[in-house]
C-alpha cells in the first residue's frame, strides 16, 4: 500500500499542474453477479475485457499522469487478472484503487491484491438485510468484512448508499463498519439523469447521525459535499472538473465525463490528450448543482479557485445518458 505521505505528496503536485487528472476510473468488466435496482452500470453477459488490452489503457492514463486508478465494473472480480491488472497500475506510478461488491472476496483474493500494491478497495454495504433494490446487505457480507479486517494490507471503505433502504440501516452499517476500522462514506440514491433523488427527514437524521460517529477515511474522500444536497437540494457552488480531474474509460475505451454523462464524449482513450482536458476543465457542467457524483466532487477539490471560463457543455437529449440493461443500451 502507498503510503500517506507519499498520496499527499502526489496529490500537492498534481494540485499544482491543472492539466494532471486526479481520479480516473477503467471498466474492466461490465459483467456484475448481482443486479442491484438503482445500478445501470452492468450487464450479466459481457465477457472481461481483454488484459492486454486494459494494460494498454493504463498505460495511456500514465502518459496522461493520473494520480489514481480506480479499477471497476460491474463487478471488478470477475475479471481472473484483476489483481494482475493492479500491479501494473502501481507499476505505472499512479495509486490503484478497486470497486468490487463484496461477494466474490476470498483470503485468496485479499492476499494477490495486498500483494499487487492496492490502495484502497470500496465496498457499497446499502442495508441490514437484502431487499429488492439491493442484495448488499450487512448480514450477507459480514464473514467478507471479518476476512478483510483480518487479513487486508489496504484500506477499506466501506459506502452506503442512502435511499436504497430504511434510513437506520445505513447507521448500523456505519457503526459496524467503525467498529472493524474501516473508512466510511455515505452517498445518495441518483435519478437516472444523475440528479439527486428526493430525500426525507429520516435521510438527513441518518446522515447526521453517520457524520456523528467520527471522521475516518482520508480528506481527499470525504463525503462533506452530501451535507447541502441534503438540505437544500441542491448542492453548493462549485465547478465540475469532470473530463479532466476524473473521467471514466468503458469497456470499449470510450472516455466518458461520469457514469451519469456516458456519451459525453465517448472519445477512444487513445485519442484523448491534454487538449481535451483542458477544454473539459474549463468547461461549466449545468448538471452540478444536483450532482451527488461523489468521484467528481473528490476531483474537482484542487481547483476552487481556478476560473472555469469555457463553453458550457451541453446536456443534449435524455439518449446521452447511456443505461444498461442486459448488455444493451436501454431507451
Amino acid at each position: 500500500m502507498t503510503s500517506n505521505l507519499r498520496i499527499a505528496t502526489r496529490v500537492a503536485r498534481a494540485a499544482l499542474d491543472a492539466d494532471r487528472p486526479l481520479v480516473t476510473h477503467l471498466v474492466i468488466t461490465r459483467r456484475c453477479n448481482l443486479a442491484c435496482g438503482y445500478c445501470v452500470e452492468y450487464d450479466h453477459e459481457s465477457p472481461p475485457v481483454a488484459t492486454e488490452t486494459l494494460r494498454e489503457r493504463i498505460d495511456h492514463l500514465a502518459r496522461l499522469r493520473s494520480v489514481f486508478v480506480t479499477l471497476t465494473g460491474g463487478e471488478s472480480l470477475l475479471h481472473p487478472d484483476a489483481a494482475a491488472l493492479v500491479d501494473h497500475v502501481a507499476m505505472r506510478g499512479m495509486v490503484p484503487f478497486l470497486n468490487t461488491n463484496g461477494f466474490l472476496l476470498t483470503r485468496r483474493w485479499i492476499d494477490a491484491l495486498g500483494a499487487a500494491g492496492l490502495h484502497a478497495m470500496q465496498i457499497s454495504v446499502d442495508n441490514v438485510r437484502p431487499n429488492e433494490v439491493s442484495k448488499k446487505s450487512l448480514k450477507t457480507l459480514l464473514p467478507k468484512l471479518h476476512l478483510l479486517a483480518e487479513h487486508a494490507r489496504f484500506r477499506v471503505r466501506i459506502n452506503c448508499v442512502l435511499g436504497s433502504s430504511p434510513p437506520e440501516e445505513a447507521v448500523e452499517v456505519a457503526r459496524t463498519a467503525i467498529e472493524l476500522g474501516f473508512d466510511i462514506s455515505t452517498s445518495l440514491l441518483r435519478n437516472r439523469d444523475g440528479s439527486i433523488a428526493d430525500q426525507d427527514d429520516p435521510a438527513r437524521a441518518a446522515y447526521a447521525e453517520i457524520r456523528a460517529l467520527g471522521k475516518r477515511a482520508p480528506s481527499y474522500l470525504g463525503d462533506d459535499f452530501t451535507r447541502p444536497l441534503l438540505e437544500q437540494g441542491a448542492a453548493a457552488e462549485w465547478k465540475c472538473r469532470a473530463g479532466a480531474r476524473t473521467f471514466i474509460v468503458d469497456e470499449l475505451g470510450l472516455v466518458h465525463l461520469c457514469a451519469p454523462r456516458t456519451g459525453m464524449p465517448a472519445k477512444p482513450l487513445a485519442a484523448y490528450t491534454v487538449d481535451d482536458i483542458r477544454a473539459y476543465f474549463d468547461a461549466p457542467k449545468p448538471c452540478a448543482a444536483t450532482c451527488p457524483v461523489a468521484y467528481a466532487h473528490h476531483a474537482s477539490r484542487l481547483d476552487k479557485l481556478r476560473s472555469q471560463d469555457g463553453a458550457p457543455i451541453s446536456l443534449g437529449a435524455p439518449e446521452l445518458v447511456q443505461l444498461r440493461v442486459s448488455g444493451r443500451p436501454a431507451s
